[in-house]
């Protein structure tokens, strides 16, 4: 499977356009998923902080202090989880674009499965709703995250293998002249 070229021109020092290839590794579907989610994220929030305002006094006092550490630690994660995946897929970074992945696997997808499925809290139209949306997200983050890693690894590990090769040839045809 290869990488797709992107066109990158190039202005050298006397101003002809040079035209270049280099393989992108980014993903677009990851970048529009992360897009679209990050502008999801504030309704998603909003409908959270309106839900449990409405059912806040009808909890019992364990789930109102899981449901508020949660509610925080969600906003948190995911502000930070968002940035570093548009950052990672956008600068080709594997290790942020891993962190990314991650922290979607590890932190929020269960943070949000136990708001959508947990049976002591009491669930409004408006918790499901969002809920089923944003695990959609995340769900969709994660499948196409990993090939994007995957891909991103395997082209810059060419880009590696093509500057050792690009340095090797430069020092022996400088050891023959």
């Amino acid at each position: 499977m290869d990488a797709k070229k992107g066109s990158v021109v190039d202005q050298t020092e006397n101003s002809d356009l040079v035209l270049s290839t280099t393989e992108l590794a980014s993903s677009l579907p990851l970048q529009m998923a992360i897009y679209f989610n990050a502008y999801f994220a504030p309704c998603w929030l909003v409908g959270h902080v309106y839900t449990l305002v409405q059912k806040y006094e009808l909890l019992d006092v364990t789930h109102r202090s899981i449901v508020l550490a949660l509610h925080l630690l969600m906003v948190v994660v995911e502000m930070v989880r968002l940035y570093v995946g548009f950052l990672g897929n956008i600068t080709e970074n594997v290790s942020q674009l891993s962190g990314f992945w991650i922290a979607t696997l590890l932190l929020q997808l269960p943070m949000c499965l136990f708001f959508t499925f947990s049976g002591g809290l009491i669930s409004l139209p408006l918790d499901i709703g969002i809920d089923v949306v944003q695990v959609a997200f995340l769900l969709f983050e994660l499948v196409v995250g990993i090939f994007a890693i995957r891909k991103m690894s395997r082209v810059q590990y060419s880009r590696f293998r093509k500057d050792i090769s690009d340095t090797a040839d430069t020092k022996v045809k400088g050891k023959v002249e």
